[in-house]
């Protein structure tokens, strides 16, 4: 499946502003000088945003899945694709901040998928997770484990199903791709492409080596252009 089979729902943003009193000149510093300046600048945004349609909640200018935080150097969050050039009008209306020239940056592109879209996404993706878990993996040597340290989700799946997998509006959404990435690894483990070892107590793992596989495999391993390099 490929990604033009999605569109972008939303948009991650930032919209650079300038706030001139939270500039400090006499100490190059940074920050309101008061509980009052602080109070003035969050009502000049909720004014602002109220006029557009928006919601004020706990710092944030909400208007249904879009939301932004709101910092007098930078409103930063997440937009619907019909709302990101919206945002730069109301900061116009501004009495005590300035929109930045050049002040709108696209960060990401945001999908409002489903569980089941993602799946079906990244399961077409399947090639390049193995590849990826099987170079995560690889030593030098035999003897050579690596050891996740208990972090297999945090350091290794989790970032692989967010690289491959779209991202998702709902951070649900996001972990599934993760864990489509742990049934993979379950599944090399299996097939005997990532060998899995208790050492000292601890689960540790290595991608198997060309010379341990058997010649039949081996042969076929040697021959896809896509996983040489990866043994």
């Amino acid at each position: 499946m490929e990604n033009s089979k999605f569109k972008p729902d939303y948009f991650k943003v930032s919209y650079s502003i300038r706030t001139p009193s939270y500039y400090r000149p006499e100490d190059n510093g940074l920050g309101f000088r008061s509980e009052a300046e602080s109070m003035a600048f969050h009502a000049d945004c909720e004014r602002i945003f109220r006029n557009g349609g928006w919601k004020i909640e706990h710092g944030y200018a909400v208007n249904g899945k879009s939301s932004l935080y709101l910092h007098p150097q930078q409103l930063l969050g997440i937009v619907h694709t019909e709302l990101v050039d919206a945002v730069p009008e109301l900061i116009a209306q501004a009495t005590l901040f300035q929109f930045q020239q050049n002040g709108k940056r696209i960060i990401e592109e945001i999908y409002d998928i489903t569980v089941e879209q993602q799946r079906e996404y990244i399961a077409a993706k399947r090639p390049e997770t193995e590849a990826e878990l099987l170079k995560a993996f690889r030593t030098s040597q035999r003897k050579l484990y690596h050891d996740p340290g208990g972090l297999l989700w945090w350091n290794i799946e989790l970032p692989i199903g967010r690289k491959y997998g779209l991202p998702a509006l709902d951070e649900l959404v996001n972990n599934t791709a993760g864990h489509y990435v742990s049934e993979v690894f379950v599944s090399l483990i299996a097939s005997g492409q990532i060998i899995q070892k208790t050492i000292n107590g601890k689960q540790v793992y290595r991608t198997v080596m060309k010379c341990e596989l058997p010649a039949l495999r081996r042969k076929h391993v040697i021959s896809s252009p896509d996983t040489p390099e990866l043994f």
